[in-house]
């Protein structure tokens, strides 16, 4: 039986080991620290349940609905309140609900008359000339510079704690730049789409957020729990080399004495900034990656009564342009409001977000300094009086990856790697987006390479008797 090496026990890396061993490969995923999940962690205490990294699934990514049903944690599920549709932004120092319809956005103070009147025009704006654009470009270009302050930056902020001006519109926004591509037109595009039925997010299953009742965790745990004695952890990948028919991976322990293991295929799900860490043999320039850029964030959770607060929180939560730069956040989730059970009962949990590319500065691993800053703020948003009741704090020095101009090197590098090397294969949040849904489909992906790739060298009799 061929054996599979997968460096990584996050999402990417147990997904794509669920599917590997799906196809009758004998795996063992190597994870340095000592829990599965990456950035997915949930944590309860006191009545609260805390994310230490995503909120939220949505449940339009099939790769990812699949595994739910397969794994049989439908039943865990909990879907998010209806109010969640409901995204505020600030503006003028106060939330202001993001319009969702066309009488909303002809309605709403978000936006002035003439922003109004300028993204009406969005259909007669041409192409641009250059092959490579950045978000905030081409935002400011084709819906103009009031959408890109108070819409699109604060939204590139919550998903990537990235800068519109950095991150490459082709690649980070990749649906966008297609629109415009196949149709000249964002709003001619989403149309046609949506009455073709051909968008790319159309399935047969429910779209809409999700988590389960005892947190995101849930699914890794999961998928840890499907693959059982396959996960070893405490086994950070120190080098791997391919001697010419197998992968020599050299792994140290922290505890343990150094040793290496040999598998006939590799599949790296570890971030990009780790690569610097490991010894990777190839004559494959491996700058474009460890050049990818993880800005800081931290994270802090926050309990109050619910009488402390005077926002009504009924919405997702409140995102913060930087244009509102008297402000220190880039935003807020209502934990309580998305999710049931995330705060005992009179009492609201807020989730806030500092640092990121806007602001690495203020994503300080200090509790305390941390506090200071956001309570400040959500005084001011939200009507928060008094102390919390109840505070967990989480600091990731490397966050989220940055799909900066130019990314186009680092997948390069990363096509680059696959084909020089036999039986290797990449996926993570760094490939085909940043979303859980996005990193579980890029490791089931790179499984699937794997496999054609063992499927293309099997004889023909012993193919027959693999399982489907």
């Amino acid at each position: 039986m061929a054996t599979v090496g997968v460096i990584g026990a996050g999402i990417a890396g147990l997904a794509a080991a669920y599917r590997l061993q799906d196809h009758g490969l004998s795996v063992e995923v190597l994870e340095a620290s000592d829990a599965v999940g990456g950035v997915i962690r949930s944590e309860q205490h006191e009545g609260f349940l805390v994310e230490h990294g995503p909120n939220s699934l949505r449940s339009s990514a099939p790769a990812l609905e699949h595994i739910v049903q397969d794994l049989g944690l439908d039943a865990e599920r909990v879907w998010a309140n209806d109010t969640a549709d409901t995204r505020y932004v600030v503006r003028d120092g106060a939330p202001t609900p993001l319009p969702r319809s066309l009488g909303a956005f002809l309605s709403t103070d978000l936006f002035s008359t003439r922003a109004k009147v300028r993204l009406l025009a969005e259909p007669f704006i041409g192409r641009a000339d250059a092959a490579e654009e950045s978000v905030a470009a081409f935002t400011r270009r084709r819906l103009g510079p009031e959408v890109l302050r108070y819409a699109v930056a604060p939204f590139v902020g919550g998903v990537f704690a990235g800068a519109p001006d950095d991150l490459s519109v082709q690649h980070a926004f990749e649906r966008l730049a297609r629109l415009e591509d196949e149709y000249g037109s964002l709003f001619v595009g989403a149309l046609r789409r949506a009455l073709s039925g051909s968008d790319d997010d159309t399935t047969d299953v429910p779209s809409g957020l999700f988590s389960f009742r005892n947190g995101l965790q849930t699914l890794p745990l999961a998928l840890h729990d499907a693959l059982g004695a396959a996960v070893v952890l405490h086994a950070p990948v120190a080098a791997a080399r391919h001697d010419g028919s197998q992968w020599q991976v050299r792994v140290s322990p922290p505890d343990a004495p150094e040793h290496t293991r040999t598998f006939d295929a590799l599949l790296c799900t570890a971030p990009l900034h780790r690569l610097e860490q490991m010894d990777l043999e190839t004559p494959v320039d491996l700058s474009p990656l460890v050049d990818v850029h993880y800005p800081p964030l931290s994270v802090l959770a926050l309990g109050y009564p619910r009488d402390a607060v005077a926002h009504p929180l009924d919405g997702f939560g409140a995102l913060v342009p930087p244009v509102e730069d008297d402000l220190n956040v880039l935003g807020t989730i209502f934990s309580s409001t998305l999710f049931p059970g995330r705060a005992p009962d009179g009492h609201v949990l807020l989730t806030t977000f500092v640092g990121g590319a806007r602001a690495p500065q203020h994503a300080t691993p200090n509790p305390d300094a941390l506090q200071s800053l956001v309570t400040a703020d959500l005084k001011r948003l939200l009507g928060v009086e008094g102390s919390p009741v109840f505070r967990r704090h989480i600091h990731w020095p490397h966050a989220i990856p940055q799909y900066t101009l130019g990314y186009e090197r680092v997948k390069g590098a990363l096509d680059a790697l696959e084909q020089t090397h036999p039986r290797l294969a990449f996926g993570g949040n760094y490939r085909q987006g940043v979303s859980v849904g996005d990193a579980l489909t890029s490791g089931l992906d790179a499984a699937e390479r794997l496999c054609d790739q063992f499927e293309a060298t099997t004889p023909e009799a012993d193919r027959r008797k693999r399982p489907s």
